[in-house]
């Protein structure tokens, strides 16, 4: 994907000529790119003197990973080791599989954080190679997943079960984003599957925009924009409604 950075634009109109599906355009001293067009190819970036084009993300084999892994081998000690996270990593599970395969074949501590909407064929592939799974569970109805999120809540709760049938490690992970689902049903909701599945381990994620910027340079509109971040004490409240409505100690 190509990232644009506007600040860095100089206006050379470089990137114009280069572009092999002209992509790229000057419109009263604006830079426009159609992102339709847009192929993700670099050439762009390869000619922008400001560093202001630049291309998000990079194919990798497994072997060039678990170099890169390797490195930082030394800091693993016991309780550190290897987090697949996203985007899904459970959207390439044949990669994921052999990637979490090598890191425990050297003794690599392993963790998959995922949304929990994928076939469960994917988990299948990577139970016995996955120490820890970070499960989000961003929404109690199916609903509101049509409304926000797309998916199916019925996979999610099917995919989470499995894993406590398997006896997996499990943090339950719950982003509370205001206006959304900041609601005392949810907070019950959170509490509820917790009980239901006896997950000790829950982390309440309080919202931030920290990310609006980087959906700008991807050309992409930044649907809560505007929306303040959810304070520390917010946060810890919402993680006392928890405690209140468990029927055990979270």
């Amino acid at each position: 994907m190509l990232q644009y950075l506007e600040k860095e634009c100089a206006g050379c109109i470089a990137c114009v000529s280069a572009c092999p599906v002209n992509a790229h355009c000057f419109v009263k001293g604006r830079h426009l790119i159609d992102r339709k067009k847009c192929t993700g190819c670099g050439t762009c970036s390869l000619v922008c003197p400001g560093d202001a084009l630049k291309i998000w993300g990079k194919t990798y084999r497994i072997e060039e990973v678990m170099q890169v892994i390797l490195k930082d081998a030394s800091y693993y000690g016991t309780d550190g080791g290897v987090t697949l996270s996203g985007g899904e990593p459970l959207l390439q599970p044949e990669f994921a599989a052999e990637l979490l395969r090598e890191c425990k074949d050297r003794g690599i501590g392993t963790c998959v954080e995922t949304a929990g909407c994928v076939p469960q064929e994917a988990f299948y592939r990577v139970l016995d190679t996955t120490d820890l799974f970070l499960y989000d569970y961003k929404l109690d109805s199916q609903d509101q997943m049509n409304r926000y999120t797309g998916g199916s809540l019925k996979r999610v709760m099917e995919n989470l079960e499995l894993l406590v049938k398997h006896k997996k490690r499990v943090v339950l992970r719950c982003p509370i984003i205001p206006g959304i689902n900041d609601t005392q049903e949810h907070i019950e909701a959170i509490a509820a599957l917790a009980d239901r599945f006896s997950l000790d381990n829950i982390d309440i994620m309080p919202y931030h925009g920290y990310g609006e910027d980087k959906w700008r340079q991807a050309g992409k509109k930044y649907v809560l924009s505007g929306l303040p971040n959810m304070g520390k004490e917010t946060a810890a409240l919402y993680r006392e409604k928890i405690y209140a409505f468990r029927k055990k100690t979270v």
